[in-house]
C-alpha cells in the first residue's frame, strides 16, 4: 500500500497524516503537566482559588441583576397605585414605534467613541 522513504512517509502517506491530524485538532488534549507533588498541590490550589473567585463575581452580578429588576417592579407598582391613568399610557403599546436601529447595544464597556456630535436621525416617509 504506502511504502516509508528514508526521511519517513512517503509524500501520499504524509499528506493523510497531515489532513487527519487537521480533523482531529479540536479534540486534542493538551498534555498533562508533569508536576512534582508540591507543585500539583499548588497549581490544584490557585485553579480552585480562580474557581471559586469567579463564581463569587458571577453570583454577585446576578444579585446586582435581580436588585435592578425589583427596583424596576416597585416602580412600576407604585406608578400603578400613584397613578393608574399614566400607568395605562405609558404601558401602550405603540404601533410603528420601533426602537431605533442607531442606538448601540448596551454593554458592560464604553464605546471606542463615546459621542456622535455630528450625529443626524434618518428622515421619515410619513
Amino acid at each position: 500500500m504506502f511504502s516509508r522513504s528514508k526521511a519517513g512517509l512517503n509524500p501520499e502517506a504524509q499528506k493523510v497524516v497531515t489532513q487527519l491530524s487537521v480533523m482531529s485538532a479540536g479534540r486534542k488534549m493538551p498534555k498533562m503537566l508533569k508536576l512534582c507533588n508540591e507543585d500539583y498541590i499548588k497549581h490544584k490550589t490557585i485553579m480552585k482559588a480562580w474557581s471559586v473567585k469567579r463564581k463569587q463575581e458571577k453570583e454577585a452580578e446576578e444579585r446586582s441583576i435581580k436588585k435592578q429588576y425589583r427596583s424596576i417592579r416597585e416602580a412600576f407598582e407604585d406608578l400603578k397605585l400613584a397613578s393608574p391613568k399614566l400607568f395605562e399610557k405609558a404601558n401602550e403599546h405603540e404601533y410603528g414605534k420601533r426602537f431605533p436601529l442607531e442606538m448601540r447595544i448596551p454593554t458592560e464597556y464604553p464605546p471606542r467613541q463615546i459621542w456622535y456630535y455630528d450625529y443626524v436621525p434618518r428622515k421619515r416617509n410619513d
